[in-house]
């Protein structure tokens, strides 16, 4: 493994607090980081902030990592304050440093894509590559500037497009599930497969991230990217192996079948909400609107529903339904395959008999299979029951492991070029479509199912 110095612009940010941070903790703590690795923290925060906030980052998001670690990593630190919008500052900061370097961005989009427009004109050390966290752009348009502008300077082998979901070990498991499962093979097509729902609905609001959420919206946080890569792993074609390019082609084959909606079947296909004051677990939830830092002119959405077709022979006419919520009745982190009502009709018509359900929980850890069999008060008649597997725990963190794979130049698990562009081909008809509100933004109450479901 080379020895990258890791440069974080962004030190004092959310994203370092929440992720970066405990996650470098975590690889420390597993002696995963190389003997001489370098952490270069930039931020125009003073260093004994962001000091407080490693320690604090570290204790809330890995309580069971103890001092001594922490310590460690500490030591590994080395503190740069800088307006990184400021090309001359960006210069100097970069100009002190050998590498070869990993670029973290840590910082907001419209922040990032000055930077990037900084680092064309600086020459960055041989063999360095940089990460930048999601929304990659702010529509297609400006995902294809930023592209061409980071290509100018870099390969593309160099550029890890972070979407944490895809270092879960749980979405990972998708690929087992699918590929090395026979007894599924036959059955994932739009022959046996009635609908596909992927859900990742949370009970919490906004805590405190106006600053970015307010601009984007359930929509673009959430579907535009989490959701529209799970999509791609249940139903890309099998890839021949899983290099990075055979298997990222295979997602970007998948989402060049993904229809456009058009402006009347966004009334049909799409849902909009944002949440009220409500209770949640019995302690009252303030509505959206009112939460600190929020402009109640922008109409963002807190709860998000569309539903898509994928134009091939394998999913044509299937519904694919992805839904994201904040403040919502119950965290929901799951997706799940409706497979068609069996066709025989031992057990009556194919209404009295429960569809088989396959269903894979992104948090917990567990796959659940619906299968129906003999109900236990009469044999004559099929009862569901749900068989529960309770996968392995994640041996790290999304973000520990992304990071390590950056450090090892893997990088199956992030996103290309394309794709990027491509998943905002999907949905900027569908921003423009509820900007020029054709959808209405409905209103729920905190701690309900959300807006009234589509038909």
């Amino acid at each position: 493994m080379a020895q990258y110095e890791f440069v974080l612009l962004g030190a004092g940010s959310d994203v370092a607090y929440r992720y970066v941070f405990p996650a470098l903790a975590e690889l420390e703590a597993a002696s995963l980081l190389p003997r001489r690795f370098r952490i270069v923290a930039v931020s125009r925060k003073a260093w004994t902030d962001v000091r407080r906030r490693i320690v604090d980052g570290v204790k809330a998001h890995r309580g069971n990592i103890g001092i001594g670690v922490v310590k460690k990593l500490l030591a590994r630190v080395r503190h740069t304050s800088a307006d990184l919008t400021d090309p001359h500052q960006l210069k100097a900061v970069i100009g002190r440093l050998r590498g070869p370097l990993v670029l973290y961005f840590g910082l907001p989009p419209s922040i990032s894509e000055t930077i990037v427009d900084h680092l064309h004109e600086i020459r960055l050390p041989p063999r360095s590559r940089v990460m930048l966290e999601k929304p990659f752009g702010q529509n297609r348009q400006s995902a294809k500037v930023l592209n061409r502008k980071l290509l100018s300077f870099l390969s593309e082998r160099d550029i890890f497009r972070v979407d944490h979901f895809l270092g879960k070990q749980t979405v990972q498991n998708i690929l087992g599930l699918r590929f090395a499962n026979r007894v599924f093979e036959s059955a994932w097509d739009r022959l046996h497969v009635e609908r596909v729902e992927i859900v990742w609905e949370e009970t919490h609001g906004l805590e405190g991230r106006a600053g970015y959420y307010d601009s984007a919206g359930a929509l673009k946080d959430m579907i535009q990217n989490h959701l529209l890569q799970l999509m791609c792993l249940i139903a890309m074609e099998p890839p021949p192996d899983l290099t990075a390019d055979e298997f990222r082609d295979r997602k970007m084959d998948l989402l060049r079948d993904v229809g456009s909606l058009s402006k009347k079947e966004m009334l049909a296909h799409t849902r909009r909400g944002r949440y009220a004051e409500g209770k949640i677990h019995g302690r009252r939830v303030r509505g959206y609107v009112n939460e600190a830092g929020v402009d109640s002119q922008r109409r963002t959405e807190t709860f998000a529903e569309i539903r898509l077709c994928i134009d091939n022979e394998r999913w044509r006419n299937v519904p694919f339904v992805l839904r994201t919520g904040k403040a919502m009745k119950q965290d929901r982190h799951e997706l799940t395959i409706f497979f068609k009502p069996s066709r025989l009709s031992t057990f009556g018509s194919s209404r009295s008999v429960k569809s088989n359900r396959l269903r894979l929980r992104l948090t917990g850890d567990q796959v659940g299979l619906t299968l129906n069999v003999n109900g236990p008060g009469n044999p004559l008649e099929a009862d569901p029951v749900e068989l529960n597997v309770q996968l392995a725990p994640e041996a790290m963190s999304s973000y520990a492991s992304l990071i390590l794979d950056v450090l090892q130049g893997q990088s199956i698990f992030f996103i290309r070029n394309d794709e990027a562009e491509e998943a905002w081909r999907i949905i900027d008809p569908i921003v423009a479509a509820w900007k020029k509100n054709l959808v209405p933004l409905r209103s729920y109450r905190a701690g309900s199912s959300g807006p009234p479901a589509l038909s």
